[in-house]
């Protein structure tokens, strides 16, 4: 299920994000990405691509634990839990 991050929370090494919008268009709604770096006040991305014998090397985005909320809307994978 995906949910909002919201300003504040912190994101795990191997999260799965997606961005919920943008106002450009420049971002799908369907790519996803995968969290390979964490800091303190950033995180990094790489673009998750269903074809894993391409040559290039993924894309990468840093984001800002500031910007979450206000410049970019990013949402994260929780797997249902089982009761």
């Amino acid at each position: 299920m995906w949910k909002t991050l919201k300003q504040g929370e912190k994101v795990s090494l191997g999260d799965t994000l997606r961005y919920q919008s943008t106002s450009n268009n420049l971002l799908q709604k369907d790519e996803q990405y995968l969290v390979v770096r964490i800091d303190q006040h950033y995180f990094e991305i790489i673009h998750k691509s269903s074809d894993e014998n391409t040559i290039e090397p993924p894309r990468r985005k840093v984001v800002r634990y500031l910007d979450i909320g206000y410049n970019v809307l990013v949402e994260r994978w929780f797997e249902p839990q089982e009761s």
